[in-house]
């Protein structure tokens, strides 16, 4: 059967025009056009998943002790990366210049990186870096979005605004207001949140026009999609994408378009290579929508609506539920970037599964610490016992066995246009919401991909300064001065694509609070503040 050039359209753009952005074809443009086509289709796109954990964390599991080589520290027994970085960190009040440390992950394999970092994760080492020594400025305590910028803000429970510091959205949506991430709108939506709870970790702009306006009242904290299916709905549907929307269901245009595929990788003018891509395309979306609940066969088959995986309540942490809910949201994830219906994506986990020797229990968050039990994480964070320092452990150790390692394996066996992985052209940041207790020194961090080799992989990195005094230690951390946070999310920015234009309020000075407010004279305070609008030492490529 031809091919039309109706159908063609039909199939590219869907109904209601909500595209479902697959690679563009070539082989079936007109011959004259194939070459420009080909110069004209515009760059790999790069592409942001933003993972959180919440409450005080097992800080000495995250990063690797004794290895062979290398020597540990006294204080806490960790390793020291013993590597001086090229570019100094800054200067103290003193003068003095403080260098970061480094070691190649590929030295710290042997028995797993660290406690939480396994044999799961050894397939991306070269794609991974651990960091240590990134430190929130403001005096924080439990929060949402300061591992995403909005470093001005408690939860309601802590306090709320913490006084004298800035209030802003948070990075992911500056970035996804930006021409440079986003040449023409997506057919999904700009940030893609998704999540075990509504509440995320991501502020929006009241204004999306304007993403750098301050103040409690120029913010809103945008709500996560619960269910895989609803989230699915909304990045193929035909109910419109936003990000601030609760749940809601559409008819899914993958459906729609089954016969404009079908006369397409039957038509006689389609070359090998495009049809391959247009099979890889077909197969995702059919694996995913099979893995929701539709009915087995070929993609068009009328989908049942899957099980309702929200877990519910905060407590409510079936071991069963809460695997299936995060294995099917890591997969939305996965498709809508592979699709490119969108280029950023939130995901909070707030329930993990705890396995202790063979007794295997979930466990969720909340803000109500006084809640006792074993399935409370806060009370566990503030509990401090061996059984919450080791429960805690390997809850973490479950979030990379089994979400973040899902989510990279599904980056990773994705190939790109130009032969390099989805992952490559991605950077996947899994941080905390505190390190230590409510302090927020050395929050744990780690990083994969390079958004297309904008960034140095492979490396344990420490930028905290050791040689200056511990001003004291609580829950196995150490409150020294490591470097500013805020310039994590400089180098993220800046390797999506975006200039300091785009993100700075002032020129110079990056983003989100940079200034030591609500910490006094006992806490850690002496950081450069004149390079805080840089990107961090010996990380981004550009």
């Amino acid at each position: 059967m031809r091919f039309d050039k109706t159908s063609r359209r039909l199939f590219l753009t869907g109904l209601g025009g909500a595209t479902l952005a697959i690679p563009l074809l070539p082989s079936l443009l007109p011959k004259a056009l194939r070459p420009v086509a080909k110069a004209q289709e515009e760059d790999v796109p790069r592409r942001f998943v933003a993972l959180k954990t919440y409450n005080g964390a097992p800080v000495l599991d995250w990063y690797p002790r004794a290895k062979v080589g290398y020597a540990t520290r006294d204080v806490d027994g960790t390793l020291i990366a013993d590597q001086p970085l090229t570019t100094a960190t800054g200067n103290h009040s003193d003068g003095d210049a403080y260098y970061g440390h480094h070691a190649p992950l590929t030295d710290l394999v042997d028995g797993g990186i660290s406690n939480i970092f396994g044999p799961a994760m050894m397939p991306f080492i070269d794609q991974m870096n651990l960091f240590r020594g990134l430190d929130f400025m403001p005096g924080m305590n439990h929060n949402y979005g300061g591992y995403l910028g909005n470093f001005g803000l408690n939860t309601n429970g802590t306090g709320g605004p913490v006084d004298g510091a800035q209030i802003n959205a948070t990075i992911d949506h500056v970035m996804a207001q930006s021409s440079s991430l986003y040449p023409a709108a997506p057919s999904g939506p700009r940030v893609l949140h998704v999540g075990s709870r509504a509440n995320t970790s991501s502020y929006a702009p009241v204004d999306p026009s304007d993403p750098l306006a301050i103040g409690q009242g120029a913010i809103q904290q945008a709500q996560a999609y619960t269910n895989p299916r609803t989230a699915f709905d909304v990045v193929f549907g035909t109910t419109a994408p936003d990000p601030m929307a609760g749940p809601g269901t559409s008819e899914l245009l993958i459906d729609q378009v089954l016969d404009d595929y079908r006369r397409a990788v039957r038509g006689p003018h389609l070359s090998a290579e495009d049809r391959d891509t247009l099979e890889a395309h077909i197969t995702r979306l059919t694996e995913l929508q099979m893995s929701l609940g539709s009915t087995p066969g070929v993609v068009g088959c009328e989908p049942t609506a899957p099980v309702d995986l929200d877990t519910g309540g905060e407590f409510s942490v079936d071991i069963g539920d809460v695997a299936t809910l995060f294995d099917n949201l890591v997969d939305v994830v996965v498709l809508a970037l592979a699709c490119d219906a969108t280029r950023v994506v939130t995901l909070d986990v707030t329930k993990m599964v705890i396995d202790d020797g063979g007794e295997t229990f979930g466990m969720g968050d909340s803000e109500n610490a006084n809640s006792a039990g074993r399935d409370n994480w806060h009370f566990q964070a503030h509990q401090w016992d061996d059984n919450a320092r080791r429960w805690l452990g390997q809850g973490a150790r479950w979030v990379a066995d089994r979400v973040v390692a899902r989510l990279l394996n599904g980056l990773q066996e994705t190939t790109e246009r130009d032969g390099e992985s989805l992952l490559h052209h991605s950077m996947v940041m899994w941080s905390n919401e505190l390190s230590f207790n409510h302090l927020n020194y050395s929050i744990p961090t780690v990083m994969w991909g390079s958004a297309g080799g904008q960034l140095r992989t492979g490396r344990y990195v420490d930028y905290t300064d050791w040689d200056r005094p511990i001003r004291f230690r609580q829950h196995d951390g150490s409150v020294i001065e490591g470097v500013q946070f805020n310039r994590l999310l400089v180098t993220i920015m800046q390797a999506m694509g975006l200039s300091p234009s785009e993100y700075e309020r002032e020129a110079g000075r990056g983003f989100g609070e940079y200034r030591p407010v609500g910490k006094g004279d006992g806490f850690a305070r002496d950081y450069d503040e004149s390079n805080v609008g840089d990107p961090l030492p010996d990380l981004f490529v550009g």
